[in-house]
């Protein structure tokens, strides 16, 4: 399921444990960014636990960084999905891609991989799929 919403920049007054904040991140040529989880066995979009003194987006486009080391712009509009197997949903935002680093925090625990939206719904698993369709057709 899947809920659109707005966030002006708002702090989480309480931390909320129920979803993590991450990223779509797509590039200026329709590609879109994927990393590895942290044991390396699925594709995966950038994504966190939220921040207690640190909005969702501001904390979205900090993983963006730290896991894939992205710098973009970030949509205020959120899209909220419902997760299948695990405890948290996930809020995302979409993020057109400026740069991409060569180094950033977490280079050493995960890969990277820039490709086409074609590729990455062979690549990643149902959950992601969904999210990556979707977001494809509104943002693209």
């Amino acid at each position: 399921m899947l809920k659109i919403q707005n966030n002006e920049g708002r702090l989480a007054s309480v931390r909320n444990d129920d979803y993590q904040v991450g990223v779509f991140a797509y590039t200026i040529s329709g590609k879109v960014v994927l990393v590895t989880s942290r044991k390396g066995h699925s594709w995966i979009l950038p994504k966190g636990n939220r921040a207690k003194k640190r909005s969702d987006r501001l904390q979205a486009k900090r993983e963006a960084f730290e896991e894939a080391g992205l710098q973009g712009s970030l949509n205020y509009k959120y899209y909220d999905f419902n997760s299948f197997d695990k405890p948290k949903n996930l809020r995302i935002y979409s993020m057109k891609v400026r740069t991409i680093l060569n180094d950033f925090p977490e280079k050493s625990e995960r890969s990277r991989i820039v490709t086409t939206f074609d590729r990455a719904e062979k690549m990643v698993k149902q959950e992601y799929l969904e999210i990556i369709q979707e977001l494809r057709k509104r943002i693209i």
